[in-house]
């Protein structure tokens, strides 16, 4: 039994696993169907990965966005190569939460001239952690 309790002290406390999230990136309106899936790995990865292929104005570019629950506005998560898979290192995510907000928005080339968005939606979601 002390041997048990010692092996506990040095190990530290056991921390639960961290959350893994998904997000379904929908185009606006009722009977949207799903364009985009984010999921976020324990270690704090994203993978965003298209699920529809689609074309934009050569002067025009997809945005990737998100806000956190209690953000005062969204934050760039930079730009999106429409129909290729992005992974963006924990880093640069920040930490992702339950009911998080994801966006794609339509912006002018090289991405929106204010730090948010200033295009039209494309396809937006929330986080759930699974």
């Amino acid at each position: 039994a002390a041997l048990l309790v010692a092996v506990v002290l040095l190990a530290g406390p056991l921390r639960a696993p961290a959350p893994v999230y998904t997000v379904v990136l929908q185009a606006p309106g009722e009977a949207a169907s799903p364009g985009w899936r984010v999921t976020v790995s324990a270690d704090g990865d994203l993978q965003l990965t298209p699920l529809v292929t689609g074309q934009y104005a050569a002067d025009r570019s997809v945005q990737f966005w998100t806000l956190e629950n209690d953000a005062p506005g969204p934050r760039s998560l930079g730009l999106v190569e429409p129909g290729r898979t992005l992974v963006i290192p924990a880093h640069r995510v920040g930490g992702v939460e339950s009911g998080q907000l994801f966006e794609l928005t339509l912006e002018p080339q090289g991405g929106s001239p204010k730090d948010r968005p200033t295009g039209p939606v494309l396809f937006i979601g929330r986080a759930v952690e699974i």
